[in-house]
């Protein structure tokens, strides 16, 4: 920071670190950094093109993605919470804040590419009991956004939740439409017929 006048955008911050040389692009110490500056600097659309900070910074500097390179899943699991916490900020469901969860509608285990495990529309934001319900094919969500329940939940389970079949995803895109559809078909234990 002194190099730079004691005051700096994300861009100068990233690159004064970047120009001292790591060794390695994605060492620890340069993504601690990076988590750093992301997390203490505020986004400046006019430099980053309204891109979260990792994703302006591994663009500029290091090429990124490269598909052919395989990420830390520390690193990639960091990256991904990052891009759903700026595109929705809150549960997707309830709408609360706090604790919310970075949740694979694809499993991660089940993604066939680092691409695919970070892709946000592959992602929903959670509070921790729908998520858990959700990875547990419990619960889904249809085309719509509209919250499903497998025939093992029982009503007063569903009410002791503060669940409801009025409930659905907020600003559900045309990208996750793929993604819940194979949640659906693949995860989701079902409903009786």
């Amino acid at each position: 920071m002194s190099q730079l006048g004691g005051k700096a955008s994300c861009c100068e911050i990233a690159g004064a670190i970047h120009q001292q040389g790591y060794e390695q692009k994605y060492s620890e110490v340069d993504l601690t950094v990076r988590r750093i500056v992301y997390t203490h600097c505020p986004q400046h659309v006019e430099e980053y093109l309204g891109q979260p900070v990792f994703e302006a910074l591994d663009a500029r500097y290091y090429g990124f993605w490269n598909p052919s390179k395989k990420y830390s899943d520390r690193y990639v699991q960091a990256l991904y919470r990052k891009k759903l916490l700026n595109s929705w900020n809150t549960c997707m469901v309830t709408g609360v804040k706090i604790q919310c969860k970075a949740s694979h509608i694809k499993p991660r285990h089940q993604c066939t590419s680092q691409e695919e495990q970070i892709n946000v529309f592959n992602g929903l934001l959670l509070s921790p009991a729908i998520d858990e319900l959700f990875d547990k094919g419990l619960i889904s969500f249809d085309e719509q956004g509209q919250i499903l329940f497998a025939s093992e939940l029982k009503l007063h389970e569903i009410q002791l939740l503060g669940l409801s079949d009025r409930m659905k995803l907020r600003g559900i895109r045309s990208g996750n439409r793929y993604f819940l559809q194979y949640h659906r078909n693949k995860i989701f234990l079902g409903q009786e017929k």
